[in-house]
């Protein structure tokens, strides 16, 4: 994959920071600069190194073979190495002339440590710049959430049968990655929530031993992984027959829903959009048990920006693919949440999940 230009974009971004040259260590961001996605952790000897006139990837004999295929017809250079990682890259910053140096935030603290210990220049520490430019999506960036969000769909049409008294959580959680698995996911956006009944009041609950019982709210909240890119969709259920006050709470939730997506278009800030879903809530008496932003953005990671909440001061813009899901969540009775995943657009949003929003009663 040819990432020439999304570099082109972080060198900008150098530029006008008067800075040489950018040390990336965060897995997700050298995926999205270079293309590879390797199995590794912190201790892994993986990192890039970014300047005006380079760009070089560092990684050991285990990686080697993966980048290089990762990078081919591309403009990254790999430098194998065969002992410490950031001695060979401390060398090799001072022998490329670099003279001054931005390191991402996120970078753990003792390689932070280690850097500049050995690096002569100025260093800065800099906050989510990938993450801003990773936030407008490509053309092949939404289809590929797309064909996750598609997946998810599938999976919570699969799992409505499965939704009877006396199925537990777990088990639900279970069926879901396995169809999810054998229906072409890589992976999961991240764990399964699956919480019925009282559970169904923590936003995120981890799926129980608990059974289902007639009269239980149950929550799902799942995200298929395809081509790297994930997936958000949440849909409440109510086992058997609803009752007035879950009928009550779930409609407030649906018409903040609406409110939300009817807010979404490209260059607004993420608390007006946020607001204008909370104040449907709000105004019903139950905005204290409304605890959470109304979204956020999604790619290759399910949580990333743009912020959509009431600490939401940048604008939302197009391109972007965000999640609006307003939840209702009462201690003793259960909660509610309808959560969908949208592209941003310059006059309104297009909705990527089409799994129903009535209320389903099972």
């Amino acid at each position: 994959m040819n990432t020439d230009h999304r570099i082109a974009l972080l060198r900008r971004r150098l530029a006008d920071a008067e800075l040489s040259a950018i040390v990336v260590t965060d897995s997700t961001n050298m995926l999205y600069l270079t293309g590879f996605e390797g199995v590794f952790d912190e201790s892994s000897n993986v990192a890039c190194v970014i300047s005006q006139t380079g760009a070089w990837v560092y990684t050991d004999f285990r990686y080697e073979a993966a980048v290089n295929q990762a990078c081919e017809s591309t403009q990254w250079v790999l430098r194998t190495v065969s002992d410490s990682l950031y001695i060979r890259l401390c060398e090799d910053i001072a022998t490329d002339g670099i003279d001054s140096l931005a390191i991402e935030s996120s970078v753990p603290y003792g390689r932070f440590r280690y850097i500049s210990e050995r690096f002569q220049g100025n260093i800065e520490v800099v906050d989510q710049w990938i993450e801003e430019i990773r936030q407008v999506k490509e053309v092949h960036e939404i289809e590929r959430i797309r064909a996750a969000a598609a997946l998810t769909d599938r999976a919570f049409e699969h799992i409505l049968p499965h939704l009877v008294p006396g199925a537990s959580e777990r088990d639900i959680a279970l069926e879901l990655e396995v169809f999810m698995r054998q229906n072409g996911s890589e992976g999961f956006a991240f764990r399964p929530i699956v919480a019925s009944g009282v559970n169904s009041s923590r936003p995120h609950a981890i799926a129980s031993d608990r059974n289902f019982s007639a009269g239980d709210f149950v929550t799902i909240d799942i995200g298929a992984k395809v081509g790297g890119y994930c997936a958000d969709m949440t849909r409440t259920v109510v086992i058997g027959k609803a009752s007035a006050q879950q009928k009550e709470i779930y409609g407030l939730v649906k018409e903040a829903q609406e409110a939300g997506l009817s807010a979404v278009r490209g260059g607004l800030r993420g608390y007006v959009i946020d607001e204008a879903a909370r104040q449907i809530i709000n105004k019903a008496g139950f905005g204290d048990l409304f605890g959470h932003g109304l979204g956020h953005g999604v790619g290759l990671e399910v949580h990333e920006l743009p912020t959509v909440s009431p600490r939401g001061r940048d604008a939302v813009l197009s391109g972007s693919v965000i999640t609006i899901e307003p939840g209702i969540y009462v201690p003793g009775l259960g909660g509610v949440r309808i959560e969908d995943l949208v592209v941003v657009e310059d006059n309104g949003c297009t909705v990527l999940s089409s799994s129903p929003r009535e209320l389903l009663e099972i």
